[in-house]
């Protein structure tokens, strides 16, 4: 429990490091946004690559096969729940697309892998990289559709380089082959990198925020607590009840719980930006999530390792 705060506090150092810079205008708009595609083009890429090399158990391919499921449930059912809710909500139909996609799809990698390798090493990167590649399958098929009305593009969801790292790692761990040390720490080397720049990247985004403004939007507050809240907590009761009757890794356990309290995904920004569905409403819905996260992630935090592990 204590390394638990420990890692969460070196992560918030980081943070404080990347609001600072931008304070001070060593990081601007265009820094950031380059920064975030170094982050998510190469650096994440080869951190999950690295955790490919973690030792072979049946306990952790076990996890991955739960992890896989778990989202997939997840995903399946909200979606499924959503679009019977938002039918007759009376929203804007703009917003309620928004409201929708990011209700139900989360930061599970700028956000989530980092924090799921700062707090159980490589194993919980591996079992993250699971959750994300579900996250990929489902917002890139649903998700975009939803928020456009375009039809599925294949090829946006194989050349996401964080989907493909995932796949070739899953590939790398359960075949009887390991790197040599030389590799491995040479991939290492620009892995290590994921955490710090996450975190400077997520201060330099809060140092942007004008907090007068946000806490009079309703609609983004809702999402916020359905997405930081209400899901999460529903996840951790399943996934307690579930543990259980059936025995799980601490990691498979906290690692599904953990990535479903996330704040709101950015690609659910990007997407809405680039088909005008409500850019701004969505870019306000995100960034209240990542204030809240503030205060519920910590809580989820504590809960698993209170009551799963």
């Amino acid at each position: 429990m204590i390394q638990i705060y420990l890692t969460l506090f070196q992560m918030f150092f980081c943070g404080v490091l990347g609001f600072i810079l931008r304070k001070r205008r060593v990081i601007d708009e265009r820094t950031e946004k380059t920064l975030t595609e170094i982050l998510l083009q190469a650096v994440l890429p080869f951190s999950i690559i690295a955790s490919s090399q973690y030792v072979f158990s049946t306990e952790l391919v076990q996890g991955l096969i739960a992890v896989a499921l778990a989202s997939m449930l997840y995903y399946c059912t909200t979606l499924l729940i959503m679009r019977m809710v938002m039918r007759k909500s009376k929203v804007a139909t703009d917003e309620a697309r928004v409201m929708r996609t990011t209700i139900i799809f989360a930061n599970t990698g700028f956000v989530g892998l980092p924090l799921m390798e700062a707090l159980f090493g490589a194993s919980g990167l591996l079992l993250g990289a699971v959750y994300n590649i579900m996250f990929n399958v489902f917002f890139y098929t649903f998700g975009v559709h939803t928020l456009s009305g375009s039809k599925f593009k294949p090829r946006e969801l194989i050349m996401n380089p964080v989907t493909a790292a995932a796949v070739l790692a899953i590939i790398l761990f359960v075949i009887p082959w390991r790197m040599p040390a030389f590799v491995i720490n040479t991939i290492n080397l620009v892995g290590d990198m994921t955490i710090p720049l996450s975190m400077i990247i997520a201060g330099s985004i809060f140092s942007t925020i004008d907090f007068r403004k946000f806490f009079g939007d309703g609609k983004s507050f809702v999402v916020s607590l359905m997405r930081l809240v209400v899901l999460p907590a529903v996840m951790f009761v399943f996934i307690y009840a579930i543990s259980m009757m059936i025995p799980m890794l601490k990691e498979t356990a906290s690692v599904i719980v953990m990535m479903t309290a996330l704040p709101c995904g950015i690609m659910n920004v990007l997407i809405a930006e680039r088909e005008n569905t409500a850019p701004k409403f969505a870019a306000r819905t995100v960034i209240m999530s990542f204030v809240f996260m503030l205060v519920t992630l910590p809580v989820f935090v504590f809960l698993c390792a209170r009551f799963l592990w």
